[in-house]
């Protein structure tokens, strides 16, 4: 059997409540990753489709989207703030 597949918005709800339970905020976590704050903002509210561009770069490091193939991202994105 396999997993079900979750929807971008709910994931995008998920990375939102990650970062409100580390308490890290957005513009915070924009400023550590070298992100626009306000396009992060759209990506976490499901303004942008995130399928290509610093959109999908933000998407993928929020663990929103998968990363390409080639790409090694960390396993949790959120883990960097707590060094």
């Amino acid at each position: 059997m396999s997993t079900p597949r979750v929807s971008l918005p709910e994931r995008a709800a998920a990375a939102r409540a990650r970062l409100e339970a580390e308490g890290i905020a957005v513009t915070e976590w924009s400023r550590q990753h070298g992100f626009n704050h306000k396009l992060v903002h759209m990506v976490l509210t499901g303004t942008r489709k995130c399928r290509h561009g610093e959109s999908h770069r933000i998407a993928v490091a929020l663990g929103i989207k998968d990363p390409p193939p080639s790409a090694a991202l960390p396993t949790d994105p959120i883990e960097s703030l707590r060094a």
